[in-house]
């Protein structure tokens, strides 16, 4: 065998074992919604240490602190804090990350939300916020998909209405396997849409009211 079957080969082996391990990661995300759009998240990912032997990224996550920070930044999030550990009583690595944003209906912004469609709009209920994350067929398809986990969480800004996930007060959660990105993962919560505006604006003209009441009233006597 020549020179360059050999370098062919080899090739073709280093690109087969890198993507086998690039969906190997499991993904949590915590989200606190605002009533305007805005909020917070916190983020942990995190994956075997013998899957690093190629260097700190795996597909598009990625385990080094700068790199981590760079790809969740952009002019709608701030990263307040990434933290980058090795745990050597299961040998995996992790990232913990927490950011704002300002609108979650521009959180594909930062690289790292990358295909994310995200929408907070009105509806006849109330508000309603949808969550799609986009299929990754390359990281479904492979053959221990279903060993790694993805989990959303959303605290909502006020009393849920409906929702195609797991309830619990105005949080919702919900779990998939990474075999499950196979197709777009849709996430879909109504909340009541929250009175204080209203009740202020009415308090405020009620003021008026009784003030130009009272001063009317007063020049009468006059």
């Amino acid at each position: 065998m020549n020179k360059f079957k050999i370098s062919s080969l080899y090739t073709l082996l280093l690109l087969f074992f890198i993507l086998f391990i690039s969906g190997c990661v499991n993904y949590e995300q915590k989200t606190t919604l605002k009533e305007d759009g805005s909020g917070s998240m916190k983020i942990h990912y995190w994956s075997e240490m013998k899957n690093f032997s190629m260097g700190t990224t795996l597909g598009k996550f990625d385990f080094d602190e700068s790199k981590a920070k760079d790809k969740y930044s952009s002019s709608n999030t701030t990263v307040n804090s990434v933290k980058v550990e090795d745990k050597l009583d299961d040998s995996t690595k992790h990232v913990w990350l927490e950011l704002d944003f300002k609108d979650i209906n521009k959180i594909s912004d930062a690289k790292g939300f990358d295909g994310v469609n995200a929408t907070w709009t009105e509806v006849s209920d109330g508000m309603q916020l949808k969550y799609v994350v986009p299929k990754d067929t390359s990281a479904a398809g492979q053959m221990n998909a279903g060993q790694y986990s993805l989990t959303y969480e959303f605290t909502m800004p006020s009393e849920i209405v409906s929702t195609n996930g797991t309830k619990d007060g105005q949080t919702v959660k919900y779990s998939y396997k990474l075999s499950d990105l196979n197709k777009d993962l849709e996430m879909t919560i109504t909340v009541k849409k929250a009175k204080g505006k209203l009740c202020g604006i009415i308090g405020f003209a009620a003021s008026v009211l009784i003030i130009g009441y009272a001063y009317f009233r007063q020049r009468r006597k006059v």
